[in-house]
Order: structure tokens, then sequence, then C-alpha cells
């Protein structure tokens, strides 16, 4: 009787960490940074080790868009806690270290945002290849490196990088694991606007966050689009019936929309390619799932599409 309680409430609780971890992911797609922090929280400490640096940051990007000039240091300080205790070889540290560069690259530090970034890609891993090339354009931008061209040119060139990964991962001293703690809580926002930190791969420009529909229960989309080769096939759009699909990416050449859908393929999310003509030039549009309303596709999106930190849009279809 006693095995059974324990199991029970075991249960019981793994069922009340897991509310509030969605709780904490649909307030952050909904934009409600502050209550987005807080239950980040409330639910990071209860996380396995090999998962709770990942809900730390996103603990950390919420409280940097909160609006608040205190938060914002909060969160830098616990971004630097993250990374000083997080393995290198973890697929999260190149996350950390993006989002790093992005918080040097608004505090006006273009040579450490660079460095961070260099570090980022040096102990990346393939799936993360797409966001790197966009947080690689944001900093381009504002620092000449020659030797930041070079690693960001690797990106599309997986087997260089590996080789190059496979000599610099070596003299990184692996870390002990994240026992980062939410210490203080989130203070109040302030009279002193911070600048939000976008997640890794957003544009380095912020722009107002999407206004999505209250999330409705969790729903598998009624049908996706699913490729019949492994290179995506690419179609003509045609004519259907009125329906939802997430919008995850237009490119102006083909390979750089193959390289997302293969890299969100290995994460068994299935896309298709559209291709839309205009006047001097294609657009390559990357789209997946078909939803009988918005509000089911934004929920298929918190669910699956932000904790891999793709960016996407809801589009109606008819």
């Amino acid at each position: 009787m006693k095995k059974i309680l324990i199991t029970l409430t075991s249960i019981f609780a793994a069922s009340a960490f897991a509310q509030t971890m969605a709780d904490a992911q649909k307030a952050y797609v909904a934009g409600k940074w502050q209550e987005a922090a807080s239950a980040y929280e409330a639910a990071c400490p209860k996380e396995p080790d090999s998962v709770r640096a990942e809900c730390y940051l996103w603990n950390v990007l919420a409280l940097s868009q909160t609006g608040s000039a205190q938060s914002f240091k909060v969160a830098g300080k616990r971004l630097d806690s993250l990374i000083q205790t997080t393995n290198p070889q973890r697929a999260i540290y190149a996350d950390l270290m993006m989002t790093s560069a992005q918080f040097r690259l608004y505090l006006g530090k273009f040579d450490k945002a660079a460095e961070d970034l260099i570090q980022a890609i040096e102990t990346s891993h393939p799936h993360q290849a797409v966001v790197l090339q966009k947080v690689c354009q944001a900093v381009k931008a504002k620092v000449k490196s020659d030797e930041l061209n070079d690693r960001c040119n690797l990106l599309n060139n997986p087997d260089s990088l590996a080789a190059v990964q496979k000599s610099k991962v070596a003299t990184i001293a692996p870390a002990e694991p994240a026992k980062v703690s939410a210490a203080e809580p989130a203070p109040k926002k302030d009279s002193v606007t911070a600048k939000p930190v976008q997640p890794p791969g957003a544009d380095s420009t912020p722009a107002k966050t999407a206004e999505p529909p209250k999330p409705a229960p969790a729903v598998v989309p009624t049908a996706t689009a699913t490729p019949t080769a492994n290179v995506p096939a690419v179609t003509k759009a045609e004519p259907a019936q009125e329906y939802w699909t997430l919008q995850l990416g237009a490119f102006g050449t083909k390979s750089n929309a193959d390289l997302l859908v293969t890299n969100l393929k290995k994460q068994k999310i299935s896309c298709t390619i559209i291709e839309q003509p205009r006047a001097e030039r294609t657009l390559y549009l990357v789209q997946t799932g078909r939803f009988e309303t918005k509000e089911q596709a934004v929920d298929f999106a918190a669910n699956k599409l932000v904790p891999l930190k793709i960016e996407y849009q809801p589009l109606l279809k008819r």
C-alpha cells in the first residue's frame, strides 16, 4: 500500500509539473513575459538535470522581455551562470552562447558578441545551423571579423565545420551539470525600459510579438504535408479548402529552404516547400501543418516549435 501511495504521489507531482511547464510555454507564446518568467521559475528547480538548463534559458528569455531594466540585469546574470555550469558538449550550450551574443549585441559590446557567436558555432549541432545563420547576419552587421566570417561560412559546409569542432571542443573544459537556482525573484517592472533579447534565431531588431489567440488544448493537426523524397519537392500552390498553416521561413534560394526542412525532419516535423514566383525572383516558403482553426495552429506551435526556438507565422489558406 505504501508503495502504491508513493507511486501515486510521483505521478501527481509529474502531472502538476507538466501543467506548470505548459502554462509557461503558453504564456511565453502569448507574450505574457512576467507570467512566463514566474512559471519557469516555479518549474525549473523540479526539472531533471538533463533539461534544467534549457528551462532556465527560457526563464532568461522571458525576463529579458518584461521591459524592466532590473529584470534584464537578472537575466544576464542567470545566463552567465548557465554558461559557466553547462558542459560545452551539450546542444543547449550553443543556444546559451547564441543568446549571450544577442545580449552583448544589445549592450553594444560587439567584439564580445562576435566571440560568443564563434564559440556557439564551434560547439553547435547540425539542427542549430539555420538559427545560427540568422544570428550571424545580426552580429556581422555590427562588427568586422574575419574569424567570425569564416565560422559563419562553415555553417554551409557541415563536414568542414565538424572538423573544426572536433579540434575546438576538446580545448574547452567540461563544466559541472547546471545547478542554477532561481535565487532572487523576478523584479517588478520599473520605469526604465530594457530592449528585449529575442530567442536564438530571431532578428536582431526586436519586433512586436505576435498576439496569438489563447491556445486551445493540444490538438493533433488534421493533416500534414509530407515530402515524397529525401529532398523536399517544390510544389505549386493549388486551390484548397480554407485552413490554417504555419509558415516557418521564406527563402530566396531553395538550398536554404531545403536545409530548414531537413533539420526539422530530424525533429519529426514534416514540412513542404511552396514555390512563390515574384517579379524578378522566386521565394521558397517552408510551411507545416493543416489546421482547422488558428487556435489549433498556435497551440501546435507552442508545443512543437517554441521548444526548438523556431519562428513561425500562422497563415490562412483558401
